[in-house]
């Protein structure tokens, strides 16, 4: 019961946060990102203490995946309030998330043990990652600019970790806990890609495009906490 509480509490507060959310950020608006944020790692913890047989290793590095992206979150908001540290922000922003998803890779990794297609589907995810930035640079004209380092070793991070999470599904029979991870790493994807419009294409921070992007984004890491629920 705890479990469905927090995550219905997390979906009303996002839908409160997206109301407020427009292009322009304001404090107000953070902190409704930031309770979203933090309800989320509720929903994670809530998830693991009624789930008696999810393992404690995998839970606490889910755990520290939800904290880093909670630490995103309030990095990539701040850069609009704090022009003056933007670039340094929103490379927090993604450093932060970046970090996140190693700790998922490595969560799956001691639970599900390393196999020679958790390797093929990883490389293949790692080459995928820095292909989605470059696809994006040529067809819809990105400027990454100073970011393109950590852009380009953030997504070769995100693929991994979604090469992963297909290779856990493959290899448990895709059961609805690996599932769950699947989709929410497309939805990782999918959010990042609209994020890079918003952030290095012109005219693309539209409220519509910025609604989309959260929706997406809390979309995969509530997916992802939920999983714990089902392991």
């Amino acid at each position: 019961m705890l479990f469905y509480i927090c995550l219905a509490l997390g979906i009303i507060n996002l839908i409160l946060f997206l109301i407020q959310r427009k292009p322009e950020v304001s404090l107000r608006v953070l902190f409704f990102k930031t309770t979203t944020s933090c309800l989320m790692i509720l929903t994670a913890l809530a998830a693991y203490y009624e789930n008696q047989s999810c393992s404690l290793e995998l839970a606490l590095l889910f755990f520290a995946g939800c904290v880093c992206g909670l630490l995103g979150d309030i990095w990539l908001d701040a850069k609009y309030i704090f022009k003056a540290e933007e670039n340094g922000l929103l490379k927090a922003g993604f450093t932060s998330f970046l970090i996140g998803h190693i700790f998922y890779s490595f969560a799956m990794f001691i639970a599900y043990g390393v196999s020679t297609i958790t390797i093929i589907c990883g490389v293949i995810g790692i080459a995928f990652g820095p292909f989605s930035c470059w696809f994006t640079e040529k067809t819809m004209k990105a400027e990454f600019g100073k970011s393109k380092l950590i852009s380009l070793v953030y997504t070769a991070v995100l693929g991994f970790t979604t090469g992963v999470a297909v290779a856990v599904a493959i290899e448990n029979d895709f059961a609805l806990f690996s599932i769950l991870r699947v989709v929410g790493m497309v939805l990782f994807f999918a959010s990042d890609a609209v994020l890079a419009q918003i952030y290095f294409c012109k005219n693309k921070n539209t409220r519509l495009n910025v609604v989309i992007n959260h929706l997406l984004y809390y979309g995969a890491q509530f997916l992802m906490a939920s999983s714990l629920f089902v392991s």
